[in-house]
């Protein structure tokens, strides 16, 4: 029988990278362990991400739209669609689009409820979860005249100011720890500018990032001129990276997990 308990799709980008992917296996466990009576499946919107896992790992990832055909057909009469995104940005309104229009579908996709989860960072609560989930990093940087940088995504969505936000209560919060991203606002020189001012002569290097992917592994760790480990050496600093995405975090993934209850529970129309 299926249960009554709303199903869950977690959704994500997607990512080629073996780390990532094992990350995105943990998470899915987390929720099952979190949720035991509901479905949970792990969904990639990212067409290019899908197709190339199968050809070249033979790994077979559903977008959202077959994912909840699927969970259709097992049964599942409701489902909560969980952004696993850091900020509202243009993959969750795209998400919320896709959620509105279903509401009103019929056939295989004809579901009595559908809700969506916010991303990581919604709001100011947030950003202050966050930042206390990250407190034990602050350990990185003792006795050694050194700085913590976080290298979130970014993007060119208004919702990019919540990496801004998400700064503010870090210097609120933290002696020497920074935020900046790769397509949003403050880049590497920025953050290499505001490092020079703390007089750091460490830096370690870590993701704003839900898993360890293509992300990090190229643009924040990797040894091209353009990397922010390569950057930040030219600018004479001493960096340590550290390829651990935010899902490895227990109190990070508490927050996503509060984010699902509130969507089954007080669900917000977006």
């Amino acid at each position: 029988m299926p249960s009554s308990t709303p199903a869950i799709l977690l959704v994500a980008f997607g990512s080629l990278e073996p780390r990532a992917l094992a990350t995105y296996d943990m998470l899915r466990e987390r929720y099952q362990q979190a949720f035991p009576g509901s479905e949970v499946r792990l969904a990639f919107t990212s067409g290019l991400m899908r197709r190339r896992l199968a050809e070249r790992q033979s790994i077979s990832f559903p977008g959202p739209l077959a994912a909840l055909a699927e969970m259709h057909d097992l049964g599942c009469k409701s489902a909560i669609l969980q952004s696993l995104q850091i900020v509202p940005g243009e993959e969750f309104h795209g998400l919320a689009s896709l959620v509105s229009g279903l509401r009103t579908a019929r056939g295989s996709l004809a579901f009595e409820r559908l809700e969506v989860g916010f991303p990581l960072l919604a709001g100011l609560e947030d950003c202050r979860r966050a930042s206390s989930a990250l407190a034990p990093r602050r350990g990185e940087v003792v006795a050694a005249a050194g700085a913590v940088v976080l290298v979130g995504h970014g993007t060119g969505h208004p919702a990019d100011s919540l990496y801004s936000l998400m700064d503010d209560v870090l210097q609120e919060d933290h002696i020497n720890v920074f935020l900046g991203t790769l397509k949003g606002f403050r880049g590497a020189e920025d953050l290499a500018a505001r490092l020079r001012s703390c007089e750091a002569r460490k830096v370690h290097l870590w993701p704003f990032l839900l898993v360890a992917g293509g992300h990090a592994v190229h643009e924040i760790a990797g040894d091209d001129p353009a990397s922010w480990k390569s950057i930040l050496e030219r600018e004479g600093f001493d960096v340590q990276v550290h390829l651990q995405g935010l899902a490895e975090n227990d109190e990070i993934v508490a927050i996503f997990l509060e984010h699902t209850r509130r969507a089954m529970t007080q669900p917000e129309r977006i």
